[in-house]
């Protein structure tokens, strides 16, 4: 099977999910923005991409020009696909492609169901249009969970017919800058990645101000950018134990903190699947987090860490602290964490986004 996957973000993960297929024996084009590429793998892209993969780096500086577009059309055409997988963008290239190949399969992944309060939630109606027309355009629609499928029926009960769920896999592709040997750091937690509201930086902070009278010497690393972090970093530093980088992190210092650290934590106020937790299980970390979204799917509470409720600050500090203590437990977690990045493996699911294609294939012939 030929396999077009087109996006605009989620980099590392459509590189695993190509690199699954191409396992398979199908040939898969990938189609990104040169500055996803160079802001995340980079110059890594040709060690990373498996055999049967071929990565067509689009330049999007101009994207009001044609040739922006006829590129992107050219590049797609001359691969002749059998079905062109879509990860779920209100960009203008979008409605380009579905007007454009019309007469050809389409799969969407969406990965959040309902937008992220914050930054996220600020689309242009532009972006809102084109996502709503992508949604109807798709001849199956990939969700990654059976929590996100269940909102979905609620907010669209006409395209329920469309949805098929596949786990979001393990973001291994993060381990392989790893070049050296970092000792765990006994007392160490990380909160990671985009310092947006709904990641719940001001619940963290509450739960630091308890941890730093429950566990003597405790440190959490905060390490990501986002228009939060501002707000907090001040009250942070005063209470001394946090050790803050606010910058962005290069995928090849990611496995530092994840190395470092003996916990992950996320202390949300809403979330779909959450990456984060998704790249934490091939370094075995075990999580510590709040019962929203789709979280409790990944981690299993008392398998891979522990699900608190939310808003629940003071039962969040206590998981943490007996999980830090508790060393015979959390090699067990660490332990079952690891094994479920096996069963999430991309190749695994390869399997199953095969499945999807053909289902994208059959719907658009039978119409």
């Amino acid at each position: 099977m030929k396999i077009a996957i087109v996006g605009i973000s989620f980099c590392e993960y459509i590189i695993q999910q190509a690199n699954g297929l191409a396992a398979l024996g199908h040939n898969v084009l990938v189609v990104l923005p040169v500055s996803l590429i160079y802001t995340t793998v980079g110059r890594a892209i040709d060690s990373l991409v498996a055999v049967g993969v071929t990565i067509f780096a689009c330049i999007e500086l101009r994207p009001w020009k044609s040739s922006y577009y006829s590129d992107i059309i050219y590049a797609i055409s001359s691969f002749k696909p059998d079905v062109i997988h879509i990860h779920d963008n209100g960009e203008m290239i979008t409605l380009v492609l579905i007007t454009r190949f019309r007469h050809v399969p389409l799969a969407l992944t969406i990965h959040d169901v309902v937008t992220h309060p914050g930054a996220d939630s600020k689309q242009k109606l532009r972006r809102k249009i084109i996502k709503f027309l992508l949604k109807r355009r798709a001849d199956v629609i990939h969700l990654h969970s059976n929590i996100l499928s269940d909102k979905f029926k609620i907010l669209y009960p006409d395209l329920e017919f469309k949805i098929k769920v596949i786990p979001h896999g393990a973001l291994t592709l993060f381990k392989s800058w790893e070049n050296e040997l970092i000792e765990r750091e006994p007392l160490t937690c990380l909160f990671f990645g985009r310092m947006e509201k709904y990641r719940g930086l001001d619940n963290l902070v509450h739960i630091g101000r308890v941890l730093k009278d429950m566990i003597p010497g405790i440190k959490i690393i905060v390490a990501g950018q986002g228009s939060e972090l501002e707000k907090y970093k001040d009250q942070m530093d005063a209470l001394g134990i946090f050790e803050i980088h606010d910058t962005f992190i290069p995928n090849d210092n990611v496995y530092k903190y994840f190395r470092r650290a003996s916990l992950l934590l996320l202390p949300y106020h809403e979330a779909s699947q959450s990456g984060v937790a998704l790249m934490g299980l091939p370094f075995g970390l075990p999580v510590v987090a709040t019962d929203v979204g789709a979280i409790s799917e990944v981690v299993i509470d008392k398998i891979h860490g522990r699900v608190v409720a939310s808003g629940d600050i003071t039962g969040f500090a206590e998981m943490v602290k007996t999980l830090l203590y508790d060393n015979t437990r959390w090699k067990h977690m660490s332990e079952n964490c690891i094994e479920k990045t096996d069963s999430l493996n991309f190749q695994r699911l390869a399997y199953e986004f095969a499945k999807l294609y053909e289902q994208a294939i059959a719907r658009k012939k039978n119409l």
